[in-house]
C-alpha cells in the first residue's frame, strides 16, 4: 500500500487497501481504517446477502466499499490512481456519511480555466500527475449509528439506508460534486500571496436565477444570499442541461394561488400517504381547521371545512392523524404549514390506507400569508402537479435546480441537486429509498454534471460544461480519406475542431450523404470566418 497521510486526527488499527481493478487506468484504491473488532473489522457473523459474498459485517462493508469504488472508477475512467480513506464512526444524528476532498488545486497544468479550484482528485486527472502525493484525495467517513443495508441489489427494507448507494453518494462529493465554498459567509479561498479569492469549478457552473450571475462571478455577501434563494439557483452547465430531459419526469407539486391570485406557486411537499396530487388537482377555498380551540388538527375539527382545503399547523401530533381528522370533517384537502423555517417544504411522512384525500407542507412564510389573507377576505387555490415544468428545473432558466436551503445547512447547501427532482437522484440531500445504483442517465444526473467538471476533458483549452465535442479529434491539420489537406485544425469556441465536424458526417449511412455533408460544414465553416475559400478547396479535395 502506498505510503499516505490524513490530514485529520486518528488513532487507528487496521487497514486493508482494495483496488478497484487491475485495469491499466487510474482506479479508486480505498484504505479501510478500524479499531479492532469495529468498523471494516468487526467480526461479527452476517449471512451473504443481496449478492454480497462477505460473511462478516465487516467483510461486507468492504465489499460494499469495493463494489462502490468499482462503478465509479468504470464511470470516470480517472488518469490517476485515486486514493481514499474510509472508516466508520459516530457521526451527528441524521448523517449517514460524509466524504470530501483534502486539497484543492488552481492553475495546473491542462486547467482550462484560470484562477479557479479544483479538488484533488479532479486536478490529478486532469493534470495527468499526482499534485499531492503526500496525501489521500478523498477522506471519508461513515456512521456507525444507522443499521445499513449491505446487499448490492439495492433490496433494502422500509426504513434502512442502502450502504452502496450512501458511499457512491459520499464517493461523489469527493470527485468535486461540491463546491469551495462556506455557503453562511459566501467566503471562497483565497491561495497564498494572492489579493482576491479564486473561483471553483462547480461554482463555475452554479447560476442565481433572481440575479442571472453565477457564483464564480459574486461577491461573498451575494454567494451568501443565493445559498438561500430556494428553487432559483440552479446548473447552467451544457452536458446537465443536455441530459435532463433524458432523466428528470414532467411535473412539480405545488399550490397555484387562485384568490387573492399570484403568478408565482406555492412549494409543496407532497405527502407519503393519500391519493398522489394529479395534474387536475383540488380546488376550493382555504379555512383554517379549529379543533379544541387550537389549528394543530390534533382532535375532532369544529370549524366548517366541508367541502374545503384545511389549513392546520404542524406540531403536537402525526400528519396522519392531522389530515385523517379533516378528512372526518369532509375536507376535500390539506395543507399542512409548518412551524418552522425549512424550505423547500419536505415532505409528510407515516402510512394510513385509510386517508383519502390529497395532502401537502407548505413553508412557514407561505403559510403566515395565507393566514393573513384569510384575515381579509376568502384564499382560493390550487393543490395540484405542474406538468409545464421538469421536476427539478427552475422556473425561468428551465435549467436543474441545486439545492439552496433556507435555513442554510453547511454540507448540504447548494452542493447537492434539488429535491424537486423526480425520480429522485443520488446527489440529494437525502438517500432515498427508490434510488438505484446508476449515476448517470437515463436514471441520474450525476455524472453530466461531473462532466461539466472535466472528467472526460479532452484538454483542448475549451471548459467542458461548454464544450460540445468532448473527445475531440485535436490533429494538428485536418486530415481526410485522401490526403492531408494542411489546413490548421482550428478549435472553435463551443470546442469543436474542424475534423470533429467532419468525422461527423461520416455517422450518414452513405459515403455520398457523408461527402455532401462534409462539404456543407466547410461552406459553413467558410461563412463563419473559419476558413478561407482556398482551404475550403483543400479540405474538399482530401475528404473525397
Amino acid at each position: 500500500m502506498r505510503a499516505r497521510t490524513i490530514a485529520v486526527a486518528a488513532t487507528l488499527a487496521f487497514v486493508f487497501a482494495i483496488a478497484a481493478n487491475a485495469s491499466a487506468q487510474g482506479q479508486i484504491i480505498v484504505d479501510f481504517f478500524a479499531a479492532p473488532g469495529t468498523g471494516f473489522a468487526d467480526p461479527t457473523p452476517a449471512a451473504p446477502v443481496g449478492g454480497n459474498p462477505g460473511t462478516t459485517v465487516g467483510q461486507q462493508r468492504i465489499y460494499v466499499f469495493l463494489q462502490a469504488a468499482a462503478i465509479w472508477t468504470d464511470i470516470i475512467k480517472p488518469e490517476q490512481d485515486i486514493f481514499m480513506a474510509a472508516q466508520f464512526q459516530s457521526l451527528p444524528a441524521g448523517v449517514l456519511g460524509s466524504a470530501g476532498a483534502q486539497f484543492i488545486h488552481a492553475n495546473f497544468p491542462g486547467a482550462e480555466l484560470p484562477n479557479t479550484w479544483h479538488f484533488d482528485s479532479l486536478a490529478d486527472h486532469i493534470a495527468q500527475g499526482d499534485l499531492a502525493p503526500c496525501c489521500y484525495d478523498i477522506v471519508a467517513r461513515f456512521s456507525t449509528n444507522f443499521v445499513f443495508y449491505l446487499g448490492l441489489d439495492n433490496n433494502e427494507a422500509p426504513g434502512q439506508a442502502d450502504l452502496l448507494v450512501t458511499v457512491l453518494h459520499e464517493m461523489g462529493h469527493g470527485l468535486n460534486f461540491a463546491n469551495a465554498v462556506d455557503e453562511t459567509t459566501g467566503a471562497i479561498p483565497t491561495p497564498a500571496g494572492a489579493t482576491e479569492p479564486f473561483g471553483d469549478i462547480y461554482s463555475q457552473y452554479t447560476q442565481d436565477v433572481t440575479t442571472g450571475k453565477t457564483w464564480n462571478a459574486m461577491s461573498a455577501a451575494e454567494r451568501a444570499a443565493s445559498a438561500i434563494n430556494v428553487r432559483k439557483v440552479s446548473w447552467n452547465g451544457l452536458h446537465v442541461e443536455l441530459a435532463k430531459h433524458k432523466v428528470l419526469k414532467k411535473g412539480e407539486p405545488g399550490v397555484r394561488m387562485l384568490t387573492p391570485p399570484s403568478t408565482s406557486p406555492l412549494m409543496l411537499g407532497e405527502a407519503a400517504f393519500g391519493p398522489p396530487l394529479t395534474a387536475a388537482g383540488v380546488t376550493g377555498n382555504v379555512v383554517l381547521a379549529d379543533s379544541s380551540g387550537t389549528t394543530t388538527g390534533c382532535t375532532a375539527i369544529s370549524s366548517n371545512v366541508s367541502g374545503k382545503i384545511a389549513l392546520i399547523d404542524r406540531g403536537v401530533c402525526a400528519f396522519t392523524v392531522k389530515v385523517k381528522n379533516a378528512q372526518d370533517a369532509g375536507a376535500i384537502g390539506v395543507l399542512i404549514g409548518d412551524n418552522v423555517l425549512a424550505l423547500p417544504p419536505p415532505g409528510l411522512g407515516g402510512v394510513d390506507a385509510t386517508i383519502t384525500i390529497p395532502s401537502g407542507r407548505i413553508g412557514l412564510p407561505d403559510a403566515n400569508a395565507i393566514k393573513t389573507s384569510l384575515a381579509s377576505g376568502p384564499v382560493r387555490v390550487k393543490m395540484h402537479v405542474d406538468n409545464t415544468i421538469l421536476a427539478g428545473t427552475d422556473r425561468v432558466r428551465r435549467q436543474v435546480l441545486v439545492a439552496a436551503l433556507n435555513p442554510v445547512a453547511p454540507g448540504s447547501s447548494i452542493s447537492h441537486f434539488d429535491t424537486a427532482a423526480k425520480p429522485n437522484q443520488i446527489m440529494e440531500p437525502a438517500i432515498n429509498s427508490d434510488l438505484v445504483t446508476s449515476v448517470e442517465p437515463p436514471q441520474d444526473l450525476t455524472f453530466p454534471l461531473l462532466t461539466d467538471l472535466g472528467w472526460l476533458t479532452d484538454r483542448d483549452g475549451v471548459p467542458d460544461g461548454r464544450d460540445f465535442c468532448l473527445g475531440s479529434i485535436l490533429t494538428p491539420t485536418v486530415v481526410g480519406p485522401a490526403c492531408d489537406s494542411m489546413v490548421p485544425n482550428t478549435i472553435g469556441a463551443n470546442g469543436c475542431s474542424i475534423s470533429d465536424y467532419m468525422a461527423a458526417c461520416d455517422q450518414l449511412e452513405s459515403n455520398s450523404l457523408a461527402r455532401v455533408c462534409k462539404l456543407l460544414a466547410a461552406v459553413v465553416l467558410k461563412g463563419q470566418g473559419v476558413i478561407t475559400g482556398q482551404q475550403l478547396g483543400a479540405i474538399n479535395s482530401c475528404m473525397r
